[in-house]
């Protein structure tokens, strides 16, 4: 993109743990968030008479309905916010020329494998949430030719007052337990949203378009292995203990293998997310001084 500092960035879904952090710390300069209350994308008509005010460039939308059990028990809703919501939005954008970034999950791809999930694996969902993520995915893909699509997962980060702090939650979970137990059958890959956010910003930079995985990097990292890192990061004196999946009972049939790499960015040599444990004691030594 040519005069890149004159390019307008609106964020949805700012209150969320990356909208919020994109809108603090790109580095790009004219950035405004938008929550849910400001920006209805469910509504076309609504929609259109906003973006028509705000004249975005680029739309980063990471606005969604997240919650993995109530999308099962409320599927409408799901298809509603995730769905409907991002085909008004691609929509906007190609009828006004506007670049569309669209943050997705590494959790689309099911459980077909064992072992990580690259972007050239077929895809097959196995919860409602994660079948209205492919398929905006799909919309976005088939209705832009300008726009990226970038599959995250295990997302942490943010100030210990953020409702979604997974970090600081593990903490104070560890801080009333002498033990606690964690998955070891679900293994992905934990990743820093400062991270990500710096990866959006070079992929903006280099006008990068396409669809990518886009997470830290680690293999066979359970939910064990995770809470284990933070509560010895935390130096706590809490004994983290491997559980069993069916110790965690789920409405959603969550697949077991999450984890992923970024093969494409690999390959372009523009990957610049971290190691999972480097970026997760360097976000923990920043959480302690807010601690």
């Amino acid at each position: 993109m040519n005069n890149l500092s004159n390019k307008k960035i609106l964020v949805t879904g700012a209150n969320g743990l990356l909208g919020s952090s994109f809108c603090t710390y790109s580095t790009f300069k004219n950035v405004k968030g938008f929550s849910k209350d400001l920006l209805d994308i469910t509504s076309s008509d609504s929609l259109e008479k906003k973006l028509d005010i705000e004249k975005p460039n680029i739309i980063l939308h990471t606005a969604a309905f997240t919650n993995v059990e109530a999308c099962e028990i409320n599927p409408e809703k799901a298809f509603l916010v995730n769905v409907l919501g991002t085909k008004n939005l691609a929509k906007y954008c190609k009828k006004n020329n506007v670049s569309l970034i669209y943050i997705s999950s590494t959790g689309v791809y099911g459980s077909s494998k064992t072992n990580v999930y690259s972007e050239f694996d077929s895809v097959k969902p196995t919860t409602v949430h994660h079948k209205t993520k492919y398929e905006a995915e799909m919309i976005v893909s088939n209705t832009l030719k300008d726009y990226l699509i970038l599959r995250t997962g295990w997302l942490y980060g943010g100030s210990k007052s953020h409702n979604k702090n997974f970090v600081y939650h593990r903490y104070m979970e560890a801080k009333n337990n002498d033990v606690m137990y964690s998955n070891s059958s679900q293994i992905g890959n934990p990743t820093y949203v400062i991270d990500l956010v710096n990866q959006i910003d070079l992929l903006i930079t280099k006008n990068v378009k396409g669809l990518f995985n886009c997470i830290n990097s680690g293999e066979n990292v359970s939910r064990y292995n995770y809470v284990h890192e933070i509560i010895k990061s935390f130096n706590l004196n809490c004994q983290v203990k491997p559980g069993d999946s069916r110790l965690f009972k789920r409405v959603a049939p969550v697949s077991n293998n999450e984890s992923a790499i970024n093969s494409k960015l690999n390959k372009l040599n523009i990957n610049i997310m971290g190691e999972w444990k480097l970026s997760l004691n360097k976000y923990i030594n920043i959480l302690k001084e807010e601690i």
